[in-house]
């Protein structure tokens, strides 16, 4: 028993972030953003309001290799006997899906691919590449920019936003005039750069994640080549003042409350990926909670039925849309590079 619960009331949720290596700048601020999730939770009951089960967070590190994370998950099913898998990026998971799956453990991915979310445990909390790819089409549309030039890393998520960008394309009147790809780990993008710059593309989109998405800008700068954008993928860099005063397609607006309130107790801003596992745990919650029988917490068969039944979700990120595919979409925005720091041009 935890806290005189006993243990068929214990909805754990296991929690598979890149505590270490190359991301863990981003693993460490959503494992922050799901402590502050529990912390929450635990006052609403503290002010009386009723909540029926616990909720327990165990957390894995994969060090952002998907052979770790694979051994995480299947370590967190057999050992820890957990309800729910939440996971960051694309390449853990894919890994991860199966996984779940095929044990019938409800999972919530906060990336791009939406193969991701195939299966009816499986679930993906993020903007889609077809959201994504339409506004900032739509922007480069507004401000006349005709000419588009690609740079981008080969990771499963960066390629499903690579082909929505190519599939609406047209529809704005856009053509991509170079798309050049990469392999994780490169640092050199030299000659990429001088062959993708040859075709007079009127802006970049750099679709690759930190630490090559600064390096690469660097390079281009370096060659007069200042004319930068992303989607989402500055979202993700640590030190963003790098891109000072570039704009670029972003997440929505997160609550102000909720931003204040992680700036409060870590005395930074909320990294990439943090509301989106906010916003993960209390869709968990919601499906959970809204079980008739408060003796026993409900089977993962009806947690993973509630969040598939449920149309649209308030979160900190804004309303959320979920389809028929478990896809549950995040808004976009246009933002603006300003003082290091991501704001939403309104």
């Amino acid at each position: 028993a935890i806290n005189g619960q006993s243990s068929d009331k214990i909805i754990k949720i296991g929690v598979v972030l890149p505590l270490t290596g190359s991301q863990a700048f981003a693993g460490e601020s959503m494992k922050n953003s799901l402590i502050i999730a529990q912390k929450d939770l635990e006052d609403k009951q503290n002010l009386g309001k009723a909540v029926k089960y616990q909720y327990k967070l165990i957390f894995e590190d994969d060090a952002f290799d998907a052979k770790t994370a694979a051994n995480a998950a299947q370590k967190l099913i057999s050992v820890d006997k957990v309800d729910a898998i939440i996971d960051a990026y694309a390449p853990i998971g894919n890994v991860i899906s199966p996984i779940a799956e095929n044990n019938k453990i409800v999972h919530i991915g906060v990336a791009f691919d939406p193969k991701i979310a195939v299966g009816e445990y499986n679930f993906l909390l993020f903007t889609t590449p077809d959201t994504a790819a339409k506004t900032f089409l739509a922007e480069l549309q507004k401000k006349g920019i005709h000419r588009l030039g690609i740079i981008k890393v080969n990771n499963q998520g960066i390629l499903s936003v690579d082909s929505a960008l190519a599939k609406y394309a047209h529809d704005y009147n856009i053509e991509i005039v170079s798309n050049e790809m990469f392999q994780p780990g490169q640092r050199d993008f030299r000659d990429l750069i001088v062959k993708s710059s040859k075709t007079n593309a009127e802006i970049y989109a750099l679709l690759a994640l930190s630490p090559e998405i600064e390096v690469l800008s660097k390079q281009m700068s370096d060659l007069g080549l200042h004319n930068q954008t992303t989607v989402i993928y500055f979202e993700v860099v640590p030190n963003k003042s790098v891109f000072e005063g570039l704009w670029s397609v972003g997440y929505g607006k997160i609550s102000d409350d909720w931003n204040n309130e992680y700036r409060k107790t870590y005395g930074s801003d909320p990294g990439f990926g943090a509301a989106n596992v906010y916003d993960a745990f209390n869709v968990i919650v919601a499906a959970s909670e809204s079980s008739d029988d408060a003796s026993r917490k409900p089977k993962t068969e009806y947690i993973a039925n509630q969040i598939q039944g449920m149309s649209e979700f308030d979160g900190v990120l804004g309303i959320l849309h979920i389809n028929s595919d478990g896809i549950i979409d995040t808004p976009a925005s246009i933002k603006v590079i300003k003082n290091g720091k991501m704001v939403v041009v309104e």
